[in-house]
């Protein structure tokens, strides 16, 4: 497998082809938060949560299961993509239920820990 170099939030990297975005990210210490990335299923980027802007592109791309290709920039932090974020967890949180809901410190819940965020 062959190496490519990308460009994450201003840090030039290099990292294997077919690795995430979401894990080249961690791999260099930038936090992309993400709900529907789990181990025990196949990611698809439902949540939207872990969206990044690629220069270039139009829309917004899901990290957790878009692989970086040679030369990408990525922005994991734009304007665009804070603000596509917090209308996603914005969404969420009004349909969302259970007891963290009434819990004051809700330290559990993902979904708290990203809207505080």
């Amino acid at each position: 497998m062959t190496d490519v170099k990308v460009v994450i939030d201003g840090r030039k990297a290099t990292f294997p082809e077919g690795m995430t975005i979401l894990a080249a990210a961690a791999q260099i210490d930038i936090d992309i938060p993400t709900l529907c990335h789990r181990p025990e299923i196949s990611p698809t980027g439902v949540c939207r949560i872990c969206v990044v802007e690629i220069e270039g592109s139009e829309r917004l791309i899901a990290a957790c299961h878009t692989p970086v290709a040679q030369g990408m920039v990525i922005n994991t932090q734009s304007p665009k993509v804070l603000a596509s974020r917090k209308t996603t967890v914005e969404l969420m949180l009004t349909a969302h239920t259970g007891s963290c809901v009434v819990d004051m410190d809700a330290s559990q819940c993902e979904l708290h820990k990203i809207a505080s965020d």
